[in-house]
């Protein structure tokens, strides 16, 4: 039996005066294996002049004058996506671990909600990967890594000897 499922983006499209094909592509269009593929095809579609030239749009940087963990985290994965790997870890050496989570991610969600499940099966929420792993270690993990990086990056910025 097909039951509702407790999302609070289906909850929020079904306030709206939509039909049921239109909530139906904006669910899919919001998924995580939907958002997170547009996002890397659309950075891997940037020119990498167009990310590494120009002011910082950091506003961390722009206030204070100093990097934040993640400046350098567009033009990494950027120039990752172009295939330059020396210039991606220059720029952040996490962007390499952003891509490979965004395709993990992509993977995970894709198999779910792409996957023959029979029509006694429960539909899965959008939100199910999200919620998921916001409830593991991962978002801890993710601000660790950061803060090294950060701690280690931001010395040498202040030296002079590392550009962000």
């Amino acid at each position: 039996m097909n039951r509702p499922v407790d999302d609070p983006l289906i909850r929020a499209l079904s306030g709206l005066h939509l039909g049921p094909g239109t909530r139906a592509w904006i669910g899919v269009a919001l998924r995580p294996a939907t958002v997170l593929t547009l996002a890397l095809v659309l950075a891997s579609a940037i020119p990498i002049s167009w990310v590494t030239s120009g002011p910082s749009l950091c506003p961390f940087k722009v206030l204070t004058g100093l990097p934040c963990p993640g400046c350098g985290m567009t033009r990494g994965i950027v120039t990752l996506l172009h295939g330059d790997l020396g210039l991606s870890l220059y720029y952040h050496p996490l962007a390499i671990a952003a891509v490979v989570a965004c395709v993990g991610l992509v993977l995970v969600d894709g198999w779910v909600w792409l996957r023959p499940r029979s029509p006694d099966a429960d539909r899965v929420s959008p939100s199910w990967l999200p919620e998921r792993l916001m409830a593991s270690p991962a978002p801890w993990v993710a601000i660790g890594a950061l803060t090294v990086v950060w701690a280690i990056r931001l010395p040498l910025y202040v030296a002079g000897s590392w550009v962000f």
